[in-house]
């Protein structure tokens, strides 16, 4: 069961009713959702009468009792409800209420300045646990943190790959107004988790607290050794990534998956250094890491990297140590291929900043600059989307000069001086009532103008999402930076382990592909089909193929022009060794028969293009270049 806690506001203005809204009515829209011209129309209210009636409308709207249907209540106050197709449980008069109810209690603690807390509890796919057992980790979760007592909705949500469930809680106690204490919440989270694992024989997951051999809940510490002091020091000092940083990066979380399979072997452990670009090579009398590319590089021990990468505990499980093989090396006029699986993929570069490797700089200024006016643009298109005047002042303007008209009208036909004193007196009573009808009338129009929800403001996301739809690159770069930031699992499926990897955040505009069409996602994903069927995902920094080789390699071709619109800072095909052979033979094909030249930024990869000898080529590939726009 894993744990999750939602990060706070850091103005200290969290809303129970915005929180009971999201996990309870769903409103919210996916990042994998595709994005419609028409999709601004379907957008509700964020504002919080809107909110409120909707939460409300589920009991009262048309009578409908199946909006809102109490399933069973308890003795101890609490209720499950079936609410807009959410599951919840509450020991609030009602889920519509509980937000009114919350902040109640919540006003009468003036020194909490933040009583929301919201967290989750998920399962794997591999447990099913019924909705008795989820309420009840909840509840169990609850009493860990000390607010068994406290105001809370607990709602299941089934809408996505992993079951889970929302808790949100007041921490303002609603008999005391004491707040509760959130000090080490995760840590407590965490073990009453383990507990309910251990209960119910789930899945067991890692955190705060493990499950050891003994069937007990004890506190978890890391195997792993912490880094280096002068790796700290230079990754602290110089903004340089350390060669340590470096290879835990690229080979610590498969070494660790390696070593924890039986079927374990020399040549496995070499493969993940070799294609990050090391080697492991004995050393006195242990075992280090060295840098293949640049050999004076100072080694790395290689128990840094992972307890187990030892002689002492490698021996007894593989037998003696067998060097790494040579990997693609021109030998003879022909190529030697000891290691066939895998290739070179990255190196240590000892120049790159910690956090921006090559150009990533400059192309961050880049970006900023260009949604920097992204914003203004949409600034300046707000500011025309203004509510129309209804022609107010000429409609007041009129009503007044009609009875400035009929009180001269009645200072010539009235002489009697006290009759002319009452019709003005009745006049002026009619005056100001035609006046109040007239305000009435203009709010009633302005408010059936607001209410149509072609006329309503759109939300900078929405506004983006519609300008990413008209190839503006700066939108979609945005679409991406938000998807990057929102670090949700609900992004766009991966498609290919056939890979052609570009710089980082490499973006383009979506290209027209003769036989393809192309639509974007909400993390900035484009995603290019042929007859219905996914071909190709362009996700900036990776271009996904699927099925290479079907069809002449049509897809294979249309993804290297794709590669060829980008910066070409990089480009490197990443894949089974087949795809990345077939590849370079298709580079080279192109390189032939086009005008530009499609290069390599990978040494080995550019070495095949460029000296692979006839004989050595797969056949050529027969295929119609895509029709491109720029």
């Amino acid at each position: 069961m894993i744990v999750g806690k939602a990060k706070k506001r850091r103005d200290g203005k969290s809303s129970f009713l915005t929180l009971l809204a999201y996990t309870t009515t769903r409103d919210d829209h996916h990042h994998d959702d595709v994005i419609d011209p028409e999709s601004q129309k379907a957008r509700l209210s964020q504002s919080k009468e809107a909110i409120f009636e909707r939460l409300m409308g589920y009991i009262h709207r048309n009578g409908d009792a199946d909006k809102s249907l109490i399933t069973e209540r308890f003795p101890d106050g609490r209720h499950q409800v079936l609410f807009d197709q959410v599951l919840c449980e509450t020991n609030t008069l009602s889920v519509a209420t509980a937000a009114v109810e919350m902040q109640s209690v919540a006003l009468k603690n003036t020194r909490c300045k933040d009583p929301v807390y919201h967290f989750f509890l998920s399962w794997p796919e591999t447990d099913s646990p019924t909705v008795e057992q989820i309420f009840e980790s909840a509840r169990h979760s609850l009493d860990a943190l000390g607010m068994s007592e406290h105001q809370y909705v607990t709602a299941i949500h089934r809408d996505t790959d992993h079951l889970h469930c929302h808790v949100a809680v007041n921490r303002i106690h609603p008999v005391t107004y004491k707040v509760a204490d959130d000090a080490y919440d995760i840590s407590k989270l965490h073990k009453a988790s383990r507990e309910m694992e251990l209960k119910y024989g789930w899945t067991r997951t890692h955190g705060c607290y493990v499950i050891n051999d003994h069937h007990q809940v004890v506190r978890s510490y890391s195997h792993q050794k912490p880094m280096p002091i002068e790796a700290k020091k230079l990754e602290y000092y110089s903004d340089k990534e350390s060669f340590y940083g470096y290879a835990v990066r690229e080979c610590r979380e498969e070494i660790s998956k390696i070593l924890g399979e039986k079927n374990l072997y020399w040549e496995r452990l070499h493969a993940v250094l070799i294609r990050a670009g090391l080697e492991l090579k004995k050393k006195d009398r242990g075992l280090a890491i060295y840098d293949r590319v640049h050999p004076e590089q100072t080694p790395l021990k290689a128990s840094s990297l992972h307890p187990q990468l030892t002689l002492s505990k490698l021996v007894p499980r593989l037998g003696e140590f067998e060097s790494a093989p040579r990997v693609m090396e021109f030998k003879n006029e022909q190529w030697e291929v000891t290691l066939t699986n895998y290739m070179v993929s990255s190196h240590y570069d000892d120049r790159l900043h910690l956090r921006d490797h090559q150009a990533r700089m400059t192309r961050r200024l880049e970006r900023a600059e260009a949604r920097e006016e992204l914003k203004l643009l949409y600034q300046h298109d707000q500011k025309k989307a203004k509510c129309p005047s209804f022609d107010a002042k000429n409609r007041f303007r009129t009503l007044s000069m009609t009875f400035r008209f009929r009180r001269a009208h009645v200072c010539v036909a009235v002489r009697d001086p006290l009759m002319r004193k009452l019709a003005y007196h009745v006049l002026a009573f009619e005056r100001e009532k035609a006046m109040a009808e007239l305000r009435l009338k203009l709010k009633e129009e302005r408010e059936n103008w607001y209410r149509s929800p072609e006329n309503r403001r759109l939300s900078y996301r929405v506004w983006v999402e519609q300008q990413a739809l008209k190839g503006d690159k700066a939108a979609i770069s945005q679409l991406r930076g938000w998807a990057y930031q929102a670090k949700r699992d609900e992004r766009t499926a991966y498609l290919s382990d056939t890979v052609i990897e570009c710089a980082v955040s490499d973006d383009i505009a979506p290209v027209e592909l003769k036989g393809y069409t192309h639509h974007i996602h909400r993390d900035g994903a484009i995603v290019y089909k042929k007859e219905g069927i996914t071909q190709m995902i362009d996700r900036g920094e990776t271009i996904e193929m699927a099925r290479p080789f079907e069809n002449e390699g049509d897809n294979m071709v249309a993804g290297l022009h794709l590669a060829e619109q980008k910066s070409g800072e990089k480009r490197v095909f990443s894949g089974p060794r087949e795809y990345v052979e077939k590849a370079c033979s298709l580079v080279r094909d192109l390189n032939e028969m086009g005008e530009t030249s499609l290069t390599l930024t990978d040494s080995l990869q550019q070495k095949r293009v460029c000296e692979m000898r006839p004989q050595d080529k797969p056949a050529p590939i027969s295929f119609d270049s895509p029709n491109l726009t720029p």
